[in-house]
């Protein structure tokens, strides 16, 4: 068994944790850790390993280490069938997924959860830039307006107090500063114009 972890470790924030994961893993089999040195790095990170072969791809890291890993993985040139699975042990600023689906920020749990093979599906969604083709998968929320705003502002920065309070600190910039952009949208069966807050798929 190969597990590959792909980690967030901005500002050396995961200096402590990193050196547990392989040692804690290697009764497991083969484990490697990888780092990233730049924004969207985990996306090539995640990428190769998944070409390369591995059974576990696990983010180390919140829910933008999460979606670049995720990104990586469905470009890869492997078939769905050939898929690693992937993991996540949350240690970022806002963690959103990892409330959602329950997700430990234990290492014992995830050994455990890798060791028994407790997998469980989840929901892939695909966006399709229409302006440049782009496609990005997401497995957790996808927003436009103040969010996406404060999650734009959260990654060109940094802070030594902390991934929470620093999440804290920006939404709440976000609230004070953040004024609504007039957009239109419209779905299959419906149609909706005006100033926009937030709209979240």
């Amino acid at each position: 068994m190969k597990i590959v972890f792909v980690a967030n470790n901005k500002n050396k924030r995961l200096a402590r944790v990193l050196p547990k994961l392989e040692k804690r893993f290697r009764d497991l089999g083969e484990v490697q850790v990888l780092s990233t040195l730049r924004k969207k790095h985990a996306i090539d990170l995640a990428r190769g390993a998944s070409e390369n072969g591995c059974d576990y791809l696990i983010a180390v890291g919140g829910d933008g280490t999460l979606h670049e890993v995720l990104n990586g993985l469905m470009q890869s040139n492997l078939p769905t069938n050939a898929y690693p699975a992937i993991g996540l042990l949350p240690y970022g600023s806002a963690n959103d997924f990892a409330r959602t689906a329950n997700s430990s920020k234990s290492i014992d749990t995830l050994v455990d959860l890798i060791r028994t093979k407790n997998i469980r599906k989840v929901d892939l969604a695909k966006i399709i830039l229409h302006e440049t083709g782009e496609i990005r998968y997401f497995i957790n929320v996808a927003g436009v307006g103040l969010g996406a705003e404060v999650a734009q502002n959260l990654a060109a920065s940094s802070s030594a107090l902390g991934p929470g309070f620093h999440y804290f600190i920006h939404i709440l910039k976000g609230f004070l500063k953040y004024s609504k952009k007039h957009v239109s949208c419209t779905g299959n069966t419906w149609q909706w114009k005006g100033p926009l807050l937030q709209l979240a798929v």
